[in-house]
C-alpha cells in the first residue's frame, strides 16, 4: 500500500526532482504545498506555513511524511517535529542522502550521523526540560549519542578520503576526464551510456555515486564520469558535496563539464566558476554532438613520423592506428605517417618512435614547428 507524503517549500518553487526522489520511498503518493515566505528562526518554516501543514495533514486519511524542501539545522528539525506531531518530518537533505545511500557508503554514514545528532538533540532537550538529570535516563542517551556522533564523524572522514583517492588513481592513465552533470532525473545517464557503451541508470537518484568508464574522442582516451543528479539549480550545495566527494574530485580534475537539457544554464555557470572549468550543454543525449564539443575542448597535435622498414617499425605503425588518428600513411624509401595525437601523449609516442630508430616532428598549421617535415 502506498504511503502519502507532503513536500513543503517556502521559496516559491520546488527543487526540481525532489518529488520524484520522495516517490521512491515505498512508492509514496506525493502532494505539494508551495508558499513564498521567509525562514523562521526557530522552526525554519513560518507559523503560517505550519498552520497550513496542520490543516492539510488533518484532511488526509493517513498521516503523511512531511518533507521540508530546504536545509533546516538540527535544532529547527527537532522543534518543527515537536510542533507538527504526530506527523513525521524530514528535510530535503535526508531524502537525498537516503536515496544515494542505497549505493553510496558515504551517504549512508552521513544519514546515520544525522540520525545520531537528532537523537542527541532530543535527549538534550528532554534532559534540560526535566530539570533533574538521571544518569540512567536522558543523560545516558546524550552520552551514548555523543559517542556515536564522534565515531560516525571519524568513519565519514575515512570514507570521503577513500572516495577521493579512488577517483584520483583509478583513471590516472587517460588523456583527460569529462564530467556529465545535471539535475535529478536528467538525461546525463543516457548520454553517458551512448558515449561509453555502458548500461545507463534510469531511476531518479541513481547513480548514488559517480560512475566512470572510458571512451575515445579522436586521439584522446577519455574517462567519462556521470554524477548523481544535483538537487539544486544553482550549483552543488555543501551538504550535497560532502556525500559525493568522488564527484567533487572528478570536477576538480575534469577538462570539461557537459550537461543535457534546457534548464542547466545556472547550474553550469556556478560549477564553471567554482571549479574553473569549461562547461557546455546539449539539447539532448546526443553522443555525436558531445564528441564534437569535446574534440573542440581537448587539445591535440599533428605530427609527422618517419620510420625505417623494420619489423619493429611495422609493429609500431599498427599500434599507432590504435593510439592516434592516422591521417596519412605513405610507404616509399621509408614509412611516412601524418597523425593526430593528444598533447599529453607526445612524449610517450616520441619515445616509442625513437626506440625503433624513427623520427617524430610536431607540426602546426603553418608547417613543422620543430624543423623540416620528414620527407
Amino acid at each position: 500500500m502506498s504511503e502519502p507524503a507532503l513536500v513543503v517549500s517556502q521559496s516559491g518553487q520546488l527543487t526540481p526532482g525532489l518529488s520524484a526522489l520522495v516517490a521512491t520511498r515505498a512508492s509514496r503518493i506525493v502532494a505539494t504545498l508551495v508558499t513564498d515566505r521567509p525562514e523562521d528562526g526557530q522552526y525554519y518554516i513560518s507559523p503560517a506555513t505550519a498552520e497550513e501543514i496542520t490543516r492539510r495533514t488533518a484532511e488526509m486519511d493517513e498521516k503523511p511524511l512531511v518533507v521540508i524542501d530546504g536545509a533546516p539545522h538540527i535544532g529547527q528539525l527537532v522543534d518543527i517535529q515537536t510542533r507538527l506531531q504526530p506527523v513525521t518530518v524530514t528535510d530535503k537533505r535526508r531524502v537525498v542522502w537516503e536515496r544515494l545511500a542505497e549505493t553510496n557508503p558515504v551517504a549512508a554514514t552521513r544519514t546515520e550521523l544525522r540520525a545520531a545528532r537528532l537523537r542527541r538533540r532530543r535527549a538534550g532537550n528532554s534532559q534540560r526540560d526535566a530539570s533533574v538529570s538521571d544518569p540512567s535516563g536522558t543523560s545516558g542517551v546524550v552520552a551514548d549519542s555523543e559517542a556515536r556522533v564522534q565515531s560516525l564523524r571519524g568513519q565519514l572522514r575515512q570514507q570521503q578520503a577513500a572516495a577521493r583517492d579512488h577517483v584520483q588513481t583509478a583513471y590516472a592513465t587517460v588523456d583527460a576526464g569529462v564530467v556529465l552533470l545535471g539535475g535529478v532525473g536528467g538525461a546525463t545517464a543516457s548520454l553517458w551510456a551512448a558515449l561509453t557503451g555502458e548500461e545507463p541508470a534510469t531511476e531518479a537518484g541513481i547513480p548514488g555515486q559517480p560512475v566512470t568508464a572510458r571512451t575515445t574522442i579522436g586521439p584522446h582516451t577519455v574517462a567519462v564520469t556521470d554524477g548523481p543528479g544535483v538537487p539544486s539549480s544553482d550549483g552543488l550545495p555543501r551538504w550535497f558535496r560532502e556525500v559525493v566527494p568522488g564527484l567533487v574530485t572528478a570536477l576538480e580534475q575534469t577538462r570539461c563539464v557537459l550537461s543535457v537539457g534546457e534548464h542547466s544554464d545556472t547550474l553550469l555557470e556556478t560549477v564553471g566558476e567554482q571549479f574553473d572549468v569549461p562547461c557546455r550543454s546539449l539539447s539532448g543525449p546526443d553522443a555525436a554532438g558531445a564528441r564534437t564539443i569535446l574534440a573542440d575542448v581537448l587539445t591535440s597535435t599533428t605530427c609527422a613520423i618517419q620510420l625505417p622498414y623494420t619489423d619493429a617499425a611495422h609493429a609500431l605503425v599498427s599500434e599507432l592506428h590504435d593510439d592516434a588518428v592516422v591521417h596519412e600513411a605513405t610507404y616509399d624509401d621509408a614509412i611516412y605517417l601524418r597523425l593526430e595525437i593528444a598533447q599529453t601523449a607526445i612524449a610517450e609516442i616520441r619515445r616509442r618512435v625513437t626506440a625503433v630508430d624513427g623520427e617524430l616532428k610536431r607540426l602546426d598549421v603553418n608547417g613543422d614547428s620543430d624543423g623540416n617535415t620528414p620527407t
